[in-house]
């Protein structure tokens, strides 16, 4: 049986117990999940357990959507880079009366669970999971309209996995962006720069987007300003030429950057990537943005 409908059955259960419960229940949401690459381009897995989302309320309380049993998930089998198709967690679910304002992943944190790291090569490196930050969800239910939301989440492993300084541990920390399905836009463009020899572009080449424009870039720290979103520059068929894409996007203002060296980041600590052309750009709402570094 297809994943997605391991999923579906699974929740099931808990819309029918919500709206059993509430009457007039009339909040639904569907949620599609994708991932971007990590920093690290010879990791291969990502494999965990998923059991669900967790809604945050804006009275601090949360609700959480659950499966009947936990779900072995790849994330590397939905990166959206490499134009995959996300993974459906819900679809028209019941949420109980409330205004929601954040939405993360919940995970089984069992430590028997097979939680791994595999490289190309096939080894493995256990993988501890952490709470992850509560993207931004705006729904308000209540008994007396419909209320109703598609949404994108986006799991940025390059802001999310670490790797302890023995290297035989990684941390799944996940940072999660989220984006009405309806909005999500995208910036793509083709990357013209001159590394330095030890930093090739085919093994560093990254792009960060950053909230706001004018904005000084750095690396994902847990300090000062953080991006909004990463992926990878990668090379295309023709030889030579150089692209990336980033994608599920809100609206907004922002200042994108690209770095050589986009594999020494990680999210536990502060390197200096070396930013460069570095420029603000407008995205508007459901829009395809194309966005040329160099050349």
């Amino acid at each position: 049986m297809a994943l997605q409908n391991l999923l579906r059955t699974g929740t099931v259960i808990t819309a029918v117990a919500t709206c059993s419960l509430l009457a007039g229940c009339t909040g639904q949401v569907t949620a599609d999940l994708a991932t971007d690459v990590p920093a690290d381009r010879d990791i291969d897995q990502v494999n965990v357990t998923l059991t669900g989302l967790e809604f945050r309320k804006d009275d601090g309380t949360a609700k959480t959507l659950t499966f009947r049993d936990g779900q072995p998930v790849n994330l590397m089998d939905y990166l959206i880079s490499f134009d995959r198709t996300p993974l459906r967690v819900f679809t028209n679910e019941a949420l109980p009366n409330g205004t929601y304002t954040g939405v993360r992943l919940a995970f089984d944190t069992d430590p028997a669970d097979d939680d791994e790291v595999v490289d190309v090569g096939g080894d493995s490196t256990p993988l501890v999971l952490a709470d992850g930050n509560y993207a931004d969800f705006d729904l308000s239910v209540d008994d007396n309209k419909s209320s109703s939301e598609s949404v994108t989440l986006t799991l940025d492993l390059r802001q999310s996995l670490s790797l302890n300084d023995a290297g035989d541990e990684y941390t799944l920390q996940p940072y999660l962006r989220s984006v009405s399905t309806r909005d999500a836009g995208e910036i793509v463009g083709s990357v013209v720069v001159t590394c330095p020899v030890s930093q090739p572009l085919a093994e560093g080449g990254a792009v960060y987007l950053f909230a706001g424009k004018n904005v000084e870039p750095d690396d994902r720290d847990n300090a000062g300003v953080e991006p909004v979103a990463t992926t990878e520059i990668y090379p295309t068929q023709t030889a030579g030429q150089f692209a990336y894409q980033l994608r599920n996007v809100p609206e907004g203002d922002y200042t994108i950057a690209m770095t050589c060296r986009g594999d020494e980041e990680d999210p536990t600590t502060s390197e200096d990537l070396e930013f460069r052309l570095i420029d603000n750009i407008q995205l508007d709402r459901a829009q395809t943005l194309r966005h040329d570094f160099g050349g």
